[in-house]
């Protein structure tokens, strides 16, 4: 008896993609800040377009002001350089709602495919009926 595989297509690009935003940020590191004004943003982690050898300790506070958005979002966050296309900063600690006011930017933004948990719903939904 053969028995039928559905073959799972292989996983390209990360879980949850960044997003560019124009948008002004900055980030505090242990009393020094830098600040500017772009960047690439997921619910998970951030692409600072900051080029230089070491502006950063590994523990920094991001801040960003979201567009329509009367709050900013805040995040603490480690930092890593990625030689060539700036610093990452992956989310450590995010208060709920600037989790929830990060995830609803990106949706009015993006849409659905900025959360793929919700787009991988969203197809389960639309294929049931």
């Amino acid at each position: 008896m053969a028995r039928a595989t559905t073959k799972k297509p292989a996983v390209t690009g990360r879980r949850y993609p960044r997003f560019k935003l124009d948008v002004d940020w900055f980030v505090e590191s242990r009393g020094c800040s830098t600040l500017g004004r772009g960047l690439e943003l997921s619910v998970r982690s951030a692409l600072l377009p900051v080029t230089c050898a070491s502006p950063f300790l590994s523990d920094v506070t991001l801040y960003v002001s979201l567009p329509a958005r009367a709050r900013m979002f805040k995040a603490r966050c480690t930092a890593k350089l990625h030689a060539g296309r700036g610093w990452v900063l992956q989310f450590e600690e995010v208060a709920p709602e600037d989790l929830q006011l990060l995830g609803h930017t990106l949706v009015t933004e993006f849409g659905v495919a900025a959360l793929p948990n919700l787009e991988n719903r969203l197809e389960q939904t639309l294929s049931l009926t």
